[in-house]
């Protein structure tokens, strides 16, 4: 069984970057777009609100709650994420968040999540953890499950770049976070800020 704690260390330093960076910062809903104007045209990672477009704006029986978007640089890394949750209640809660960043930290990001999901391909479909190869959406993943907490998540690499992590409490199984990612525009966020030889390129690079 894979050992999932690197990756969440990964996503604890992207997550620690984004919220620590030089850059940006967090955004709140109606907050003028400073970000954008400080941020370099020769960025490497898209900026929150490009990816924040691509974010469910409801999700049928919940109520939107929280969000945040940051982009910056922290040290020698530049990030961008952004997150929304939704709940019902006490009982259930789902979260979705994007990430782009750049350098060493992406490509581990990105190496985790393909050997996870390689390391799941003889499981059954109907298998709960079973992984995610969504070829049309250019979305590789993997997905956990803990029926104890009836929490879930499923993690995909997009378009070999963003890192989409959805998580769902409350629900049985991991039906409602495969939904959730599978909602999403994930062949236009592979596609954001991508020229058509850097498409081709990463295509080849997934493992399909």
């Amino acid at each position: 069984m894979r050992d999932y704690s690197s990756l969440q260390r990964l996503f604890l330093l992207a997550l620690v970057a984004g919220t620590a960076c030089t850059d940006g910062g967090k955004k709140t809903p109606g907050d003028a777009d400073s970000t954008a104007a400080n941020t370099p045209a020769d960025f490497p990672c898209a900026h929150f609100e490009d990816l924040r477009a691509f974010l469910p704006e409801d999700l049928e029986g919940l109520q939107r709650a929280q969000e945040g978007g940051s982009t910056g640089r922290y040290g020698e890394v530049s990030i961008s994420e952004v997150e929304r949750s939704f709940t019902r209640g006490e009982e259930r809660e789902v979260k979705v968040r994007i990430v782009d960043t750049s350098g060493g930290l992406g490509k581990k990001l990105g190496q985790t999540i393909r050997a996870a999901a390689d390391e799941g391909r003889e499981r059954a479909t109907n298998d709960p953890t079973a992984p995610i190869f969504w070829k049309d959406k250019e979305a590789v993943g993997f997905v956990r499950y803990d029926a104890s907490t009836t929490l879930a998540e499923a993690s995909l690499l997009v378009g070999n770049r963003y890192v989409v992590a959805v998580s769902s409490r409350g629900f049985p199984g991991t039906v409602e976070v495969r939904r959730v990612a599978k909602d999403i525009d994930l062949e236009g966020l592979a596609r954001l800020h991508q020229a058509p030889a850097d498409r081709t390129a990463n295509r080849k690079e997934l493992p399909w």
